[in-house]
C-alpha cells in the first residue's frame, strides 16, 4: 500500500519533471502554475501545497535536474585516468543538444541565476562541487601547479563548449581532444603511461 509520504514524494516529483519539460519548450517565464498542473494532471492547489511559489518550483526541479547530471556524468569520467577523462567529458557533453530538454533547461536556469538569488547560490554550489571533484582529480592524474585554477578552466570550457554547439551544431563534428588536453595540462602520450605490456593496460 502505498503511503502518504511516498505518494506526497511522487507527486511531488510529478511535478519538477513537468517543469523541467515546461522550461525547455516555453522559456523560464513563460512557465506558469497552470501549465505545471495540466502537465503534471494535478489541480493548480496541488502546486502550491508543495511549493511556495512556481519560482520555487522551478529553483528545486532545476536544481535537481543539474545535480543528476552532474553525479551521472562526473562520478564515471572522474573515475578514468589522464587523457581518457577529458575524452569522456568530450563525449559525455556530445550528447547535450537542442533536442535534449534537459539540456535547453539548464540553459535557460543558468540565465534565471542571474535573476534569481536562491538559485544563484544553489547553482553556485553545485558548480563548486564540480570544481572540487575535478580539482582532486587533477591533483592525482595531472602534472598542472594550480589544480584549482585548471579545474575552473576546463569546467567552464566545457560548458561554453555545450553553449557554442547549441547554437552552432556543427562545432560536433571539430575534434576538440587536443585543445582540452592542453588546458587540462595534459598530452596525449600519457594514455599510454601505466600500462605493463603496452598493449591493453591490464595487468598480467
Amino acid at each position: 500500500m502505498v503511503t502518504a509520504a511516498e505518494q506526497g514524494r511522487e507527486t511531488r516529483a510529478r511535478l519538477m519533471t513537468a517543469a523541467i519539460e515546461l522550461v525547455a519548450e516555453y522559456g523560464w517565464g513563460a512557465v506558469s502554475t497552470r501549465m505545471v498542473a495540466e502537465r503534471a494532471e494535478v489541480r493548480p492547489g496541488v502546486v502550491h501545497y508543495h511549493f511556495h511559489s512556481v519560482t520555487d518550483l522551478l529553483i528545486d526541479a532545476a536544481v535537481s535536474a543539474a545535480r543528476r547530471e552532474y553525479e551521472s556524468v562526473m562520478a564515471g569520467v572522474l573515475a578514468l585516468p589522464g587523457p581518457e577523462a577529458m575524452r569522456g567529458m568530450l563525449t559525455a557533453i556530445a550528447s547535450y543538444t537542442a533536442a535534449d530538454p534537459v539540456t535547453v533547461a539548464m540553459t535557460e536556469m543558468m540565465l534565471a541565476a542571474t535573476r534569481h538569488e536562491r538559485l544563484r547560490i544553489e547553482l553556485g554550489r553545485l558548480l563548486a562541487e564540480a570544481r572540487a571533484a575535478m580539482a582532486n582529480w587533477f591533483r592525482t592524474n595531472g602534472a598542472v601547479t594550480d589544480p584549482e585554477a585548471t579545474a575552473a578552466v576546463v569546467a567552464a570550457l566545457l560548458d561554453g563548449l555545450i553553449l557554442h554547439r547549441l547554437i552552432d551544431p556543427s562545432l560536433g563534428a571539430v575534434d576538440m581532444t587536443g585543445p582540452l588536453l592542453r588546458a587540462a595540462g595534459l598530452t596525449e602520450n600519457q594514455a599510454s603511461e601505466g600500462k605493463s605490456d603496452g598493449s591493453d593496460g591490464h595487468q598480467r
